[in-house]
């Protein structure tokens, strides 16, 4: 498919295709559609700075990293052990244990110097560089030493299973030198880091985090710890949202609670675009009377896209004010964070200069423990866990509410299950979709 986009956050391809050919519900763009619309529409964040290695961790490397050196450097022993010219011990006898003298200590940073003497053995350990000549190295668990150290015996059975190189780790086995290690676009994790430190860097070029500023609207709210009004509930959104950026690096502003006043908003949001690459908020992006992000980030900016094809999180909204990305994420707690994880993260990943790969949710076919009828149109995300039956199969178990207001699904759920546009039912044991918590890049 030559037009297929970037960034697949809604399935397979065959699933695209068919939601494709039978469309989304009138009025709704399927998410695949809008985050790649979005994508090409949001330039990558160019600002870079050089950051040492010890925070680095989780940020977007923006140039590659070309080994210097080889790892290893030199041959070296896998194993602690002993060191042997494999000649030497074809040319002696071939029946009975062998009796080899100890002729040096090979240890790591302090290498023996020059050849294996004919007809001896080098003392070796992890690490060491391996002696000129030698050929194999025999593990210590293998071999018999005598009082003095001075000479090893080696039994017949563990002579004849020896090969040539074994227990060796080759100079460049790792890394060769003038090879990509990590390759510009990657977000970097621990094992990451290390490769870079193991080349000798200090510090790479990462991605400037992105300002995010955060609030959350509704005349119902109220900020936790404070007295809570007749009919009011406390704000967790604003929780969710800033904890989804903090996860992938961005600085976060927390605007805290803005009323559901026009030119509150207004004023709001047009003082944070001048400071912030990133508005996100929630609430108000809906058709209510009170619903008033998306009439005043039209007053001031622009809005791009609108209504997303998806359960939960329909009432999506993306729009720029200035230089500025808005994202107004729907108010009930549940679709914040199901439309946070699976569009607003990655498209802001992607503003990172992340690559595709790191934007996306890892998913994974798994047997259904459930049965389901649903209407079709929109991809919709059940809550959910994974369960091993009576047969000992692991099987997807959702939530007992599909409710977007149920926080604590969230809490009890491991995992989301994915059902395309056009899947009307799920059988027990049909296959589904399952995004671990854990393959998502704010978790």
């Amino acid at each position: 498919m030559a037009d297929k986009p970037v960034f697949f956050v809604s399935g397979t391809a065959a699933n695209l295709n068919v939601a494709s050919a039978n469309g989304p519900q009138p009025g709704l763009t399927p998410i695949h559609v809008a985050l790649a619309l979005a994508c090409k529409q949001t330039p990558v964040f160019a600002a870079t700075r050089t950051r040492s290695l010890t925070d680095c961790y989780g940020a977007i490397l923006r140039e590659d990293v070309i080994a210097a050196v080889n790892v290893p450097s030199v041959d070296n022993s896998a194993m602690d052990g002993y060191a042997l010219r494999l000649d030497d011990i074809a040319a002696m006898p071939d029946t009975g244990p062998l009796s080899i003298p100890v002729g040096g200590v090979s240890l790591a940073g302090h290498p023996f110097e020059g050849n294996i003497p004919v007809g001896r053995a080098i003392r070796i350990a992890t690490g060491a560089a391996i002696p000129a000549g030698g050929d194999a190295v025999i593990i210590q668990e293998n071999v018999t030493v005598n009082a003095d150290e001075s000479e090893i015996r080696i039994e017949r059975d563990a002579v004849n299973r020896l090969r040539r190189g074994d227990n060796i780790r080759r100079a460049g086995e790792d890394v060769k030198a003038g090879t990509v290690v990590l390759a510009a676009g990657k977000r970097l994790r621990p094992q990451d880091v290390a490769v870079a430190a193991g080349q000798g860097k200090d510090s790479l070029v990462v991605t400037q985090p992105l300002r995010v500023a955060v609030f959350s609207t509704g005349d119902e709210l109220a900020v936790p710890g404070g007295a809570l009004p007749p009919g009011g509930i406390y704000d967790s959104n604003r929780f969710a949202m800033i904890g989804m950026m903090r996860a992938i690096g961005c600085e976060v502003t927390d605007l805290g609670l803005l009323r559901d006043d026009f030119d509150v908003l207004q004023t709001a949001l047009g003082d944070a675009a001048q400071n912030h690459d990133v508005i996100l908020t929630s609430g108000g992006v809906s058709v209510g009377k009170a619903d008033l992000l998306k009439p005043v980030v039209d007053s001031i900016g622009e809005i791009h896209a609108w209504k997303l094809a998806i359960k939960p999180g329909k009432p999506l909204m993306r729009g720029k004010i200035g230089n500025c990305l808005v994202l107004g994420l729907p108010g009930n707690p549940v679709s914040v964070m199901v439309s946070g994880l699976l569009f607003a993260v990655p498209l802001l990943l992607h503003m990172m200069g992340a690559r595709g790969e790191d934007c996306t949710a890892v998913r994974f076919n798994v047997p259904a423990g459930f049965a389901l009828k649903r209407g079709t149109g929109r991809r919709e995300w059940l809550r959910a866990r994974l369960h091993r039956n009576g047969n000992g199969e692991l099987v997807a178990l959702p939530f007992r509410s599909s409710s977007s207001g149920v926080l604590s699904s969230m809490v009890w759920a491991e995992g989301l299950i994915e059902l395309a546009e056009d899947r009307a039912s799920v059988g027990q044991g049909d296959l589904v979709e399952y995004i671990p918590f854990a393959g998502l890049q704010a978790f």
